[in-house]
């Protein structure tokens, strides 16, 4: 995986973007994401790399797609970003216009989705999408490792 820890080119101007943590997963005192170094005040997992933020939220949604069976993108960003903190129908209505699809169709959950996925998302989370694509491509080529691996 490509060092992208000192990425300096980005501003960090949101809490995502600072805790590098660009899909803006909350932290689990059960559970450690590799590379998440603890939480924010507020809650928010803080990662050492933004490829380890990226790859924290893809396999965040692969979860659900295959063990919630969440296979459409209004389902999976119900449970990505559930209504008590977020206006769900707007986020999944933007996520699929970027992806080109109808909210409720379902989709399949391949690199290319995983990185349509990250780029709206992060797009949503935190108002920009600052990254380069080599940078998500690292974070969605090591959640697919992850997949590879525990299969």
């Amino acid at each position: 995986m490509p060092d992208t820890s000192q990425i300096t080119d980005i501003a960090r101007p949101t809490r995502g973007l600072k805790n590098r943590n660009p899909g803006n997963l909350r932290a689990n005192p059960d559970f450690t994401w590799e590379g998440q170094i603890g939480a924010d005040g507020k809650g928010f997992a803080v990662f050492d790399a933004d490829v380890h933020g990226i790859r924290a939220a893809v396999i965040d949604l692969h979860t659900h797609y295959v063990r919630d069976r969440e296979t459409s993108v209004l389902a999976l960003i119900a449970m990505y970003a559930p209504p008590v903190e977020n206006d769900t129908k707007e986020y999944a209505d933007f996520v699929a216009g970027r992806l080109g699809v109808d909210p409720q169709s379902a989709l399949s959950f391949d690199r290319r989705t995983a990185e349509a996925l990250m780029q709206a998302i992060i797009r949503m989370e935190q108002g920009v999408q600052p990254y380069a694509d080599p940078v998500i491509a690292a974070g969605i080529e090591a959640a697919f490792l992850h997949f590879e691996a525990a299969a």
